[in-house]
């Protein structure tokens, strides 16, 4: 099993601006010619040390996670990130129609499908996608995306294969080499988790996700979910402040997704959907915090916190 990350914004697209790569970059150069403990050293090796937010960033697509098993090709949602992602496809079978992969949607608001149009593989004559969620209109959402008033080209024009396969939450659907099992969860308009399971190694994709007093009975029902999973991609759009005063807007916060990866003996949680006005330096101030707050509250625990950024690649 291997997981790449091609989208972890959440909401809309966020590049990143032109004064803020002239900041990074002058900062960079300031840390590597004043601080101490680079002196000496060769550029890569200085390079190395230099924070990941400090030289690099995190990435403005939205959600987009790409799973594969064997020769299986497995695709969580649909944002802009799934436009690099398609690229990627098209230096393989895919750019001679002969790939097959499965799309696995949370739900269609704009930022988890809004990079469907600009996936090329699905242009290619003889590749077969197979769409699955558990909205029974789901083809019909990703049509109207397609409208002329918005967008110039329709789906049919896209030539390859297209099927629409609705699920149901709470049942386990076997694909041969792995299996997947979907939960519901409390979000405006619903959005869905799925667990997937292969060669004894468990992916649990959790985008778009609020727990408050009007739903905790679901937090057992996560945990349950969750549970024993290797990696938990998680909805970590705000902080624990904001994620309190945004009641129903539905999303979630580090350290939430900190106490159930505890309780669910998760082994890596992944961070996931920032905030689209989180600077990469907040991000990182994030990550800190939900570091220390595991280590004070779960000292002994073997948790391990990874922020998601574009070309991530986890294998379990």
């Amino acid at each position: 099993m291997q997981i790449r990350y091609y989208g972890v914004r959440g909401s809309l697209p966020t590049p990143t601006l032109p004064e803020e790569v002239e900041l990074k970059v002058k900062r960079f150069f300031v840390r590597i010619l004043r601080t101490k403990e680079y002196r000496g050293l060769k550029l890569k090796d200085a390079v190395r040390q230099v924070p990941f937010h400090a030289k690099s960033t995190y990435g403005g697509n939205t959600p987009c996670v790409y799973v594969r098993i064997g020769n299986e090709h497995i695709i969580f949602d649909g944002g802009s990130g799934a436009r690099m992602l398609g690229f990627d496809l098209m230096k393989d079978k895919f750019s001679k129609g002969k790939g097959t992969a499965r799309f696995f949607f949370s739900h269609t608001h704009w930022d988890h499908i809004q990079g469907l149009p600009f996936f090329a593989p699905l242009f290619i004559p003889g590749n077969k996608f197979e769409f699955y969620s558990c909205f029974p209109d789901l083809e019909e959402r990703l049509r109207y995306q397609h409208d002329p008033r918005f967008f110039p080209i329709s789906m049919d024009y896209m030539q390859s294969q297209k099927k629409f396969i609705q699920l149901n939450p709470d049942e386990a659907y076997d694909f041969k080499s792995y299996t997947v099992r979907v939960m519901k969860q409390n979000h405006p308009g619903d959005s869905f988790a799925y667990r997937v399971e292969a060669d004894d190694k468990t992916f649990i994709y959790s985008s778009d996700v609020e727990f408050n007093d009007k739903n905790y009975g679901q937090l057992h029902q996560a945990i349950d979910f969750y549970r024993d999973a290797d990696v938990l991609t998680f909805d970590s759009q705000y902080t624990l402040d904001e994620a309190l005063s945004k009641i129903d807007w539905g999303h979630s916060s580090i350290q939430f997704g900190i106490d159930i990866a505890y309780n669910a003996n998760i082994k890596k949680v992944v961070l996931f959907h920032y905030d689209p006005t989180y600077s990469d330096e907040k991000i990182s101030d994030i990550v800190r915090i939900g570091i220390s707050y595991k280590n004070k509250l779960y000292p002994k625990s073997d948790l391990e916190i990874i922020p998601a950024h574009e070309g991530l690649l986890i294998e379990p």
